[in-house]
């Protein structure tokens, strides 16, 4: 049994995680009822693409999620979704109901609907700051702002592990993920697997070119690991622990 979660702002997730777990929840319904707290928070949201995050340039908040459970192997994703306020929820009625493994734009607006979700106006799904930043922008022709994820992985009692995230723009180029699992197939643990991951990955662009990237890992035995680029506050709990901790990961030193 463990939890993960990227970002100091995870820990409230996690703490929520650890409690589903311990009272024997699937790891998805784990996954999906934590992360919803982080999403639709607007206090949350300039963190990550979510309800109070920044806008596109033409001020609507539109939102990716993406859903996998281990063990079956499913997968659910949305991109370019507006209106909804918990779009991992959306992604994992993709993952169980939808005949496609991914859904953008109007097509994730409609199935969402169809799936009973209520699309809410573009002005609830913003916050003070949100507004705000995007005012800047249209006067100042100021720069857009940039956003975090929020990326969690829950081991349940029965085995099954799920993990859930938002955004993987550069990331995604390097299928760093598959490569941490095949590393960690062949016997690395969760944290010598990250980190030659970042390793690879930094050599392969450059020092100089490297982007910000986190990246955390666990194995079926609710071992953890991360490595970074930058530093890499990240919040876990596993099995034997009374309490959720935070660690820091600092970026990699060559």
């Amino acid at each position: 049994m463990a939890a993960l979660g990227t970002w100091s702002f995870s820990l409230p997730a996690v703490e929520k995680m650890k409690s589903l777990i311990l009272k024997g929840q699937h790891s998805t319904d784990c996954i999906e009822e934590a992360i919803a707290g982080i999403e639709n928070d607007r206090e949350t949201g300039h963190y990550i693409v979510g309800r109070g995050g920044y806008p596109n340039r033409d001020g609507l908040i539109q939102c990716d999620a993406a859903v996998m459970e281990g063990t079956p192997g499913r997968f659910g994703a949305v991109a370019a979704l507006h209106g909804v306020g918990t779009p991992v929820a959306v992604a994992r009625r993709v993952m169980e109901r939808s005949a496609h493994s991914m859904l953008v734009g109007e097509g994730a607006v409609t199935f969402a609907q169809e799936q009973g979700f209520t699309l809410e106006d573009n002005e609830n799904m913003m916050s003070p700051e949100s507004s705000k930043a995007y005012q800047e922008f249209v006067e100042k022709n100021d720069r857009c702002r940039g956003h975090d994820t929020l990326g969690l992985i829950a081991l349940d009692l029965q085995g099954n592990i799920t993990v859930a995230t938002g955004d993987g723009d550069k990331i995604m180029c390097f299928c760093p993920s598959f490569h941490v699992v095949q590393l960690m197939k062949q016997g690395l643990s969760p944290a010598s697997a990250c980190q030659t991951v970042v390793n690879d990955i930094q050599r392969r662009i450059g020092k100089g070119a490297m982007f910000e990237f986190g990246l955390m890992a666990m194995n079926m035995k609710g071992d953890v690991g991360a490595a970074s680029s930058v530093e890499f506050p990240y919040a876990f709990w596993h099995q034997g622990s009374n309490t959720v901790e935070q660690n820091i990961q600092l970026p990699l030193q060559e």
